[in-house]
């Protein structure tokens, strides 16, 4: 499940049935930026009423957040679209990284709207750049906007 930015080979994960997949693998914690690509992942979050659906109004307050029950013991997951991986720069090489952190980002690698091309073409050399390895990719090519 882990999608590393140094294997470009790795097949990308689906949307469908991935909240499952998580929750096996210990995930407790969800917080993120809902996104139509991971419509899925969110409906099966949403549906498992043991555990808190928690948007965020911004990518880096779901890091926060994530980084917060980290530290209180959870295994947290942020959710999020590409477009919104920027925002996690600052918070992933002044908080993740210095406290030795690890938040699993669950990303929806987006190409439409036109506008979320450039934000595809960069998010894994972002991340490879960044050193940080602990994400999940699904592409998404047909996204609502």
């Amino acid at each position: 499940m882990n999608q590393s930015s140094r294997t470009h080979d790795k097949p990308l994960a689906s949307a469908v049935g991935l909240y499952a997949e998580l929750r096996r693998q210990g995930y407790d914690f969800f917080v993120g930026v809902p996104c139509s690509g991971l419509k899925p992942f969110i409906n099966d979050l949403q549906a498992d009423r043991a555990r808190p659906f928690i948007p965020a109004p911004r990518e880096d307050v779901a890091l926060a957040m994530a980084a917060g029950a980290a530290m209180a013991g959870r295994k947290p997951l942020v959710y999020l679209q590409s477009s919104g991986l920027g925002h996690l720069v600052n918070p992933i090489t002044s908080l993740l990284k210095p406290y030795g952190l690890s938040v699993h980002l669950l990303i929806s690698l987006r190409t439409q709207p036109f506008e979320h091309f450039e934000m595809h073409r960069v998010a894994l050399p972002l991340l490879e750049l960044l050193d940080y390895d602990d994400f999940t990719i699904v592409e998404e090519r047909a996204c609502d906007a």
